[in-house]
């Protein structure tokens, strides 16, 4: 660490400390001058402003979704390694990106953050280190066996936007309970698949407590006895090339390319090889000209319930081919 983000730390710390006394509700006034609450959270228990003003989010899933979604005062955030680096299906907003899986503290502190938010991957070897420069708090994700929506709710309470928030949950909820009921007939006829191809294998998503498989719960789609997890909690099973026949108990197959850390010609390779081989082809849904791919941005880089209506959108489309 650099001797001048040593001093701006021990400041942040010093100026935290002598904010002692508390204000109505349990709030404390900030070293800002602003209201604070104590939140809860993996990693500890960190005093928040109620009102933030310079916020940044440390991972493009929840963190930013739900900031753009509710128009947070955002300076910078993590974005996705993809094109466009943030999903279209989110309003646009201005602010700085920082990119992929990087957390530079001396460059997070540039910003003058009074909120820093970000999942446990993208701070669990940096918690220390960053929560010197302002009020830090990570939130629990689906990688830590959380829903999506709730992951979503906590980060909107964090941010000071839990009602709002809410409301588009029981949007979303509204208008996938309707999709769910107008093609009943269709959706429970089809079994469905949904696979992942990444930069060296081809993995099946299961029915489990994944974003994409919960959305598609949500809309009614029936998946296949491949689907089911090997073992409770199992996100995913991995196919090798001699195990795609595993997939002819689809009716139709959904898929996408990559995700999180993408790299689109390793991808690509992995796609050509399984693809191209004859179990592939030889595939049932292949063979009635049932593949589809769908967005990795929306259908495994969401998390909000911008993701998830764009997702029920999609969906829409291919039905009719079907």
């Amino acid at each position: 660490m650099s001797e001048a983000l040593r001093r701006r730390t021990f400041l942040i710390v010093a100026v935290g400390a002598a904010a002692a006394a508390c204000g109505p509700g349990g709030q404390s006034p900030s070293p800002g001058g602003g209201a604070t609450k104590a939140v809860k959270h993996p990693y500890g228990e960190s005093n928040v402003p109620v009102s933030p003003k310079r916020v940044i989010t440390l991972d493009p899933g929840q963190a930013l979704q739900v900031a753009l979604e509710h128009d947070i005062p955002l300076v910078a955030s993590a974005t996705l390694d993809a094109d466009p680096p943030v999903p279209p299906y989110l309003p646009a907003r201005p602010f700085q990106h920082l990119g992929f899986g990087q957390v530079d503290v001396e460059k997070l502190a540039t910003f003058g953050p009074d909120l820093i938010i970000g999942n446990t991957a993208s701070l669990q070897d940096k918690y220390p280190a960053v929560s010197g420069l302002t009020a830090t708090v990570a939130y629990a994700n689906t990688r830590d066996k959380v829903e999506w929506h709730d992951a979503a709710l906590t980060v909107a309470d964090i941010l000071g936007v839990r009602e709002a928030q809410q409301r588009k949950l029981d949007e979303y909820r509204a208008r996938a309970s309707e999709f769910r009921t107008r093609h009943a007939q269709v959706l429970g006829a089809k079994k469905i698949v949904l696979l992942r191809f990444t930069t060296d294998e081809l993995r099946i998503i299961t029915d489990s407590v994944i974003f994409p498989s919960r959305v598609l719960t949500d809309m009614g789609v029936q998946r296949t006895p491949s689907s089911a997890p090997a073992k409770p909690g199992d996100t995913f099973t991995k196919l090798s090339p001699e195990q795609v026949g595993t997939l002819a108990d689809a009716d139709v197959i959904l898929h996408f390319n990559g995700g999180g850390a993408f790299d689109g010609g390793k991808v690509t390779s992995t796609f050509a090889k399984y693809t191209g081989g004859e179990l592939w082809k030889r595939l049932p849904a292949v063979q009635a000209g049932k593949v589809f791919e769908v967005p990795r941005t929306s259908w495994w880089d969401g998390g909000s319930t911008s993701a998830a209506t764009s997702m029920l959108g999609d969906i829409e489309k291919i039905l009719p081919k079907i």
